[in-house]
C-alpha cells in the first residue's frame, strides 16, 4: 500500500467533517463547506453549506455529512431540522428540506444524525426519527 501525505489549510474551528470516498468534506462554524481531494490534496470546491449553523458555543452541532453516491449529492442536517443537499462535484445546492423537530427541551440535547439507506435520508434528533427521499433534479 502506497502512503501519501497532503496538508490541508482548513478552518481550525471545524463544525463537522467526514471522509467520503476520496474526499474530505469539512464544514466551518461560519457555514462554509469545502471538499478536498485525498488523492491530490487540492481543494475541489468551497461554498455555503445551505443550513443555518448553531453557535459554536452551543451543545449541539450539525450532523456529520453523508453522501449519496448514486445521486452525487452530499447532505447536511442541522439541530433545528434544516437539510441541505449539495452537488458532490461542484458544491452547488441542489436540494433543501426541513423536518419539524418540535420545541427544544431545557436539558442536554443529543447530537443530530443523518444516515442513508440507498438514496433515502434517515435523520434523527431529540428522540425523533424521520425518513425522506429527496427529489433531485426534474
Amino acid at each position: 500500500m502506497k502512503q501519501t501525505a497532503h496538508s490541508y489549510r482548513a478552518d481550525r474551528h471545524v463544525a463537522a467533517s467526514e471522509v467520503v470516498g476520496d474526499r474530505l468534506i469539512s464544514v466551518s462554524w461560519q457555514g462554509r463547506v469545502s471538499a478536498y481531494s485525498l488523492t491530490t490534496g487540492k481543494t475541489l470546491w468551497t461554498g455555503p453549506v445551505g443550513i443555518r449553523m448553531p453557535d459554536s458555543d452551543t451543545v449541539s452541532a450539525i450532523a456529520s455529512p453523508v453522501v449519496s453516491a448514486g445521486q452525487g449529492v452530499v447532505y447536511f442536517f442541522s439541530p433545528t431540522g434544516e437539510l441541505s443537499g449539495l452537488d458532490l462535484h461542484s458544491g452547488e445546492q441542489v436540494w433543501r428540506g426541513h423536518v419539524d423537530m418540535g420545541e427544544p427541551g431545557p436539558s442536554f440535547r443529543d447530537a443530530p444524525q443523518i444516515l442513508l439507506y440507498e438514496d433515502v435520508l434517515v435523520a434523527q434528533n431529540r428522540g425523533r426519527i424521520f425518513s425522506l427521499l429527496p427529489r433531485i433534479g426534474g
